[in-house]
């Protein structure tokens, strides 16, 4: 490093002087810095990370991933943040890492292996305290209007796929990498839309939560990773292109003719989900 610069920590969209240098592998071993605040701090739990990683893809999804993590030392601060990740606070596990916004699902595959090998180090745990949920979104049809839509129709568009997944809980467990439980719970006609924990949730108003999710190891994670882009493809082909092409208003009252439509886009979506989980390998 020459003389004239100035180290700068590493945690996402901090300008602080870097005063604490540690080895990391994303460097060849060379140094990265944390300020004082990110070397033992962590952001709220409420702060999102809004960056953006890669450019955006002909099919128009996007990705993210909330990493709930145990014991994580600096080196897993600074490899985590190098690769942009942003370190915040949860109250039910030591650190939750919220990655930018991919751009397509190749970068998230990519740094998958770097979170395997933190783990494999002992640099941080992943265990039953934890989730690694992962978030779909699309550049136009996941928006404001079809979530409010995704809700109105919730039980037509996934609960037939619960049951599907309820019925075979061991192909469920090994797509995502953790059965059904507390913070991610199975789905009936009388779950309300809204409830934060339903394995599937849409309380956000730009992407959809896969909170199964558990990252067991790269591969499990890919993998899955690549049923949940799969799921909001449906969604979005099937449901979301409905309502843009009805040309419905968020919250406005649908006649008859309009509600029958668009259950019958729901129900059809609902199919499709369930094939999609009984012909995945």
């Amino acid at each position: 490093m020459g003389n004239n610069t100035t180290p700068k920590c590493q945690c996402p969209n901090c300008s602080n002087l870097g005063k604490y240098a540690y080895p990391v592998r994303r460097r060849g071993n060379n140094n990265a810095y944390l300020c004082d605040y990110h070397r033992r701090s962590l952001e709220s739990y409420y702060t999102e990370n809004a960056n953006r990683l890669g450019t955006p893809k002909a099919n128009g999804m996007t990705y993210s991933i909330e990493l709930e993590t145990m014991h994580p030392d600096f080196q897993a601060r600074l490899e985590l943040c190098l690769a942009g990740f942003l370190p915040t606070s949860d109250g039910t596990v030591d650190a939750e890492f919220k990655s930018p916004i991919y751009e397509g699902m190749n970068a998230v595959k990519a740094f998958l292996p770097s979170i395997q090998w933190l783990i494999n180090n002992g640099s941080m745990a992943i265990d039953y305290h934890c989730g690694t949920h992962f978030h779909c979104g699309h550049h136009t049809l996941i928006n404001p209007l079809t979530m409010s839509y995704i809700r109105r129709f919730y039980h037509s568009l996934f609960v037939p796929l619960s049951d599907a997944m309820y019925s075979d809980r061991a192909k469920a467990e090994s797509i995502f990498g953790r059965d059904f439980g507390e913070w991610n719970t199975p789905l009936s006609v009388r779950t309300s839309a809204e409830n934060h924990t339903n394995f599937i949730n849409v309380q956000h108003e730009y992407t959809i939560e896969f909170r199964s999710m558990f990252f067991k190891n790269d591969k499990q994670y890919s993998n899955g990773a690549d049923f949940c882009r799969k799921v909001s493809e449906i969604v979005c082909k099937f449901f979301c292109e409905k309502i843009v092409s009805m040309g419905l208003m968020e919250g406005q009252s649908l006649t008859e003719e309009q509600k029958s439509e668009v259950r019958k886009a729901a129900e059809k979506t609902g199919r499709k989900l369930v094939k999609l989980f009984e012909t995945c390998d």
